[in-house]
């Protein structure tokens, strides 16, 4: 499995890949989502949807419009779960679902099954 993590918190990202490397999972960090390999290399794709910048929506969108259905990874947004205004905009940009930080964690070892 591999995962790739698009956030430039290195505090998050690096529990993210030490959960990874304990569920031998190999996980690759990125800055921006136009930085990601092809989709189909990946199994899931977690985002700091909290960081977003303007264009990642639609960048968003294409890369996973350019997998083909059987290769799509799992993407799942993420952020504070105070940050209403990331979790509207993940809604519309209709990429995946949006977590809480918190809840991201907790289901690390799951996502990682």
């Amino acid at each position: 499995m591999t995962v790739a993590v698009v956030s430039r918190d290195l505090m998050i990202a690096t529990r993210i890949a030490d959960a990874g490397a304990r569920a031998g999972v190999d996980v690759q960090r990125f800055d921006d989502p136009s930085q990601l390999p092809p989709a189909a290399e990946l199994s899931l794709l977690l985002v700091a949807w909290d960081e977003r910048r303007p264009g990642w929506g639609s960048t968003l969108v294409a890369w996973c419009d350019a997998a083909p259905q059987s290769a799509k990874p799992r993407v799942v947004l993420f952020g504070p779960h105070t940050d209403l205004a990331a979790h509207v905009d993940a809604r519309a940009a209709g990429i995946g679902p949006m977590w809480a930080r918190s809840k991201l964690i907790a289901h690390l070892s799951t996502l990682f099954a």
